[in-house]
């Protein structure tokens, strides 16, 4: 299965790049320019030593060279850009998150014909805080497919996408899985054309059929333009419930292996991910939850370990668990991210492959200012932009190594998803992804904040520019006082 599934990745990502050569004169295309970064310390995420005073070379938008100054000769022809004192790490990832997050009905309806530039806006977003490729684990497939064979054409910036459209299992946005309670708000046609756009006949009616009608389903939804795939192994609202059966799992796992993808799986419990282990799922999204007061047995742990299933975890900072405790006790998540903290601890000391994951979209600066819970506003995780620093914070506040940590939002992420002969180090061959950074991270994770620049496809990205037509972030919060109040 690796192979076949490595094969489907890199024949994805080398179709984009063939596609970037045919638009060299497309500003945001792969470069023309060769490319010398020089005098930095270069931390490559593969768990090798730093490399000192190093540079690295780089043509048509792949790395060609690494080392010290002293071994490289640079040619006559390559710009420079000075880096002494500068600290180089690959592009930063995201292991899942959900570029199309604003499910409000007021989004919903206001931008039904614009979902894909909100997916580009998010991509955006990601692409200026360092994240040069994210995986988008939920969301609308075709605005989703439509942003990303944009961004791949050159014909906008944007992180990198790979994507896998519809949770298996799961109903879309006005359903019972998420906010039933809106739609008696709208006609009954808008949400069957809100349901349709996610589910794709992936939804709950799954639950109900035996493994080879789910097998044929699976069979013609790999068929649709996806990346890899998702399914739901508990439920969303209903986190208690198993939903599908092991064999049911099995067949979804064998189906998406197959067609040469990796497949993940939402679990919420002890035995739902236990359960999904065993299936032969490649990575378990937030597996650190495991309900309210239970923490994952250690022969769970194990079975992570032995079979290199890597936890896509949804890590937050002890500040943020302490709002979460003072301002939201009764909220249903609390309780898990309490035990989260517990098993991310045993998972690593145990040498749980672990990656930096957010479930982050577009925040709302609307809803955001009218939320009567502070803790939205302590270390955000589901904050894109922030969310992904706060969980590498995170990591660190929980023991992590700081090669590890780096490695959480880079080559780990590369490596789970069979991506890891493209991009996730700073290798000769390598896609040119890379984040320069005015302090080490490796001496304290505050410091992948300080960003200075961002490499894509080897071409330095304009951070100032984006995003550069926002719909969400830049929607301004009203005065509410009203006239008498203002008198």
């Amino acid at each position: 299965m690796g192979q076949k599934g490595r094969m489907n990745m890199k024949n994805s990502i080398f179709q984009a790049w063939l596609i970037l050569l045919m638009f060299n004169g497309v500003v945001y295309g792969e470069s023309k320019d060769r490319l010398a970064i020089t005098g930095a310390t270069i931390i490559d995420g593969t768990g090798n030593r730093p490399i000192s005073n190093g540079t690295i070379l780089i043509e048509h938008g792949r790395i060609t060279s690494v080392g010290k100054n002293r071994d490289i000769t640079i040619p006559d022809n390559y710009k420079k850009i000075q880096a002494r004192g500068k600290f180089l790490i690959p592009g930063l990832m995201d292991a899942n998150l959900h570029l199309f997050l604003n499910i409000d009905l007021e989004t919903l309806i206001k931008h039904e014909d614009r979902y894909h530039e909100i997916v580009i806006e998010a991509a955006q977003i990601a692409l200026k805080t360092g994240q040069t490729t994210v995986f988008d684990t939920w969301g609308p497939r075709a605005a989703l497919v439509k942003a990303r064979d944009m961004i791949n054409t050159g014909e906008v910036p944007g992180s990198r996408i790979y994507l896998a459209g519809n949770i298996i299992g799961f109903d879309g946005p006005l359903s019972a899985d998420f906010r039933a309670q809106a739609a008696p708000f709208v006609s009954k046609a808008f949400v069957k054309s809100i349901e349709e756009a996610w589910v794709e006949n992936t939804g709950r009616s799954l639950l109900w059929m035996t493994p080879d009608e789910v097998r044929a389903i699976i069979k013609d939804y790999t068929g649709k333009g996806m990346d890899f795939l998702k399914y739901g192994a508990s439920g969303h609202k209903d986190m208690n419930f198993i939903s599908f059966s092991e064999r049911v799992q099995r067949v979804i796992v064998e189906e998406g292996h197959r067609a040469g993808m990796t497949v993940q799986t939402h679990t919420t419990s002890v035995e739902s991910l236990d359960m999904a282990v065993e299936a032969g799922v490649d990575i378990v999204t937030h597996g650190g939850i495991s309900g309210p007061t239970t923490p994952i047995p250690d022969e769970t742990i194990q079975k992570l370990v032995d079979r290199e299933v890597a936890i896509s975890a949804l890590a937050i900072t002890q500040k943020r668990l302490d709002a979460l405790i003072e301002h939201a006790p009764e909220s249903t998540l609390t309780p898990y991210m309490k035990i989260q903290k517990t098993n991310h601890e045993n998972m690593i000391k145990a040498g749980v492959i672990l990656l930096v994951s957010t479930d982050a979209g577009i925040q709302n600066p609307v809803l955001t200012a009218e939320s009567d819970n502070p803790s939205v506003l302590v270390d955000p995780r589901t904050k894109l932009g922030e969310g992904h620093f706060n969980a590498l914070l995170a990591f660190e506040e929980r023991g992590m190594q700081p090669m590890e940590i780096l490695k959480s939002a880079t080559s780990h992420i590369a490596r789970a998803y069979e991506l890891e002969d493209e991009i996730g180090t700073l290798e000769s061959g390598k896609i040119a992804d890379i984040v320069i950074l005015d302090a080490n991270p490796l001496r304290n994770a505050r410091n992948y904040r300080r960003i200075h620049s961002v490499i894509k496809n080897g071409q330095v990205v304009d951070l100032e520019a984006l995003p550069v037509a926002p719909i969400i972030s830049s929607m301004k919060v009203p005065d509410m006082k009203t006239d008498n109040e203002t008198r």
